[in-house]
């Protein structure tokens, strides 16, 4: 079994690497030949036999055949009409890391969009892996979407607003404390080394060992919180089934997670505003406060802006401490925002399609989302413009 699975991927890398040279080859042939006579025949002839081994390696559909055909036409005409030899060197040096990025990202991308059009899930993939065909029921998986249950009762709406709010408690958590802990840590103070490093180590733990020692932490029978809480005289909390429970201690895990990425992020640009600033308006009679607010504020605004945006998708996104926390892959439904309900749903329900669309639809959310910060804060703009 092992030496099967090194055979395959020393089968698959060498693949890779003759994809790409085959790749850097062509190109230097498109981009420094684009005047030959023989540029158009040669151009033709690589498309069609590109083709034809794509048809061969991957499955004999039409699809398969145009996709790679396509594309080495689209370059023989980027480069004849477009490029005309310029920067040929830079293209060159580009293209494996673009070839990469496509295959792992943009050609998911697109088949991700097909797939949620189509209705695969576990009874129809054995079709689809025979004959390759997925099919077209339009925009049905979309309405599935926001009509019924991701999972087993908790609605499409009620994980938007679970979301939300996740994403808004931690957000203001991780971004006032870790404020809050930069201000402290950019004054004159002993030991600040050793206080850097300790706050960040939360931060640095590998994540799925902090949140399993943070589930043991939360035991309804044995965890510490509930043994504090028997030693002051308070009732233990059913941390695992206790509904509110379980999202409040979700919450608690994903803040002392995220709060020293905000404060290294912060400190960096505090350090990195002038300390002229602060002497002028010290002669100027300012107050601490108001130097907070017109010096600080503003000069942050760079740094904060791109980090609450970074910091929002992130939380949004963060299935790790859901997951873990509460049960893995089973687990409850009481915790679940909208990225653990896709999980499940394509992972322990199997609804490949409905997941498509699903994250489709999420991905168009947090679109708009940063857009419209960005758009109203005009994060790209700097604190002097």
């Amino acid at each position: 079994m092992l030496t099967t699975s090194l055979a395959a991927v020393a089968y698959w890398l060498a693949a890779t690497l003759f994809l790409l040279g085959v790749t850097e080859l062509l190109l230097w042939w498109l981009l420094r030949r684009f005047a030959s006579p023989l540029f158009w025949p040669v151009s033709l002839a690589a498309a069609a036999a590109a083709g034809g081994a794509s048809y061969a390696l991957l499955g004999g559909t039409a699809a398969a055949a145009a996709t790679p055909a396509v594309i080495i036409a689209l370059l023989a005409v980027m480069a004849r009409f477009v490029v005309k030899g310029r920067q040929a060197t830079a293209i060159m040096m580009l293209a494996p890391a673009f070839l990469v990025v496509s295959l792992l990202v943009v050609y998911p991308f697109f088949f991700e969009f097909r797939l949620a059009f189509a209705n695969l899930n576990l009874y129809s993939i054995s079709k689809w892996l025979q004959t390759g065909e997925l099919g077209f029921v339009g925009f049905d998986q979309f309405v599935r979407v926001f009509t019924t249950s991701p999972l087993q009762t908790a609605t499409f709406w009620e994980l938007l607003a679970r979301t939300c709010l996740w994403t808004a408690i931690n957000l203001v958590f991780h971004v006032g404390i870790g404020l809050g802990l930069a201000l402290l840590l950019n004054r004159p103070l002993k030991g600040k080394g050793f206080y850097r490093t300790l706050l960040v180590l939360p931060w640095a733990m590998p994540q799925v060992v902090a949140v399993l020692a943070w589930r043991g932490e939360f035991h309804p029978q044995f965890g510490f919180v509930n043994q504090l809480f028997s030693m002051l005289g308070l009732s233990a909390v059913n941390w695992w089934s206790d509904p509110t429970a379980v999202f409040l201690s979700c919450c608690i895990v994903n803040i002392w997670l995220g709060i020293p990425f905000m404060m290294i992020v912060f400190l960096g640009g505090l350090q990195s505003i002038p300390g002229s600033y602060y002497e002028a308006a010290s002669i100027d009679g300012a107050s601490k406060l108001t130097q907070f607010f017109q010096i600080t504020v503003p000069m942050l605004k760079p740094t904060v802006v791109p980090s609450i945006t970074l910091g929002t998708i992130w939380t949004f996104n963060n299935i790790n401490v859901i997951y873990l926390m509460t049960g893995q892959d089973g687990g409850n439904e009481y915790a679940d925002i909208l990225v653990s309900a896709l999980y499940k749903s394509a992972f322990t329900y199997s609804r490949y399609s409905f997941s498509a669309a699903f994250a489709l639809v999420i991905f168009a959310i947090l679109l708009a989302f940063t857009l419209v910060l960005m758009r109203l804060t005009r994060g790209t703009e700097s604190a002097t413009a």
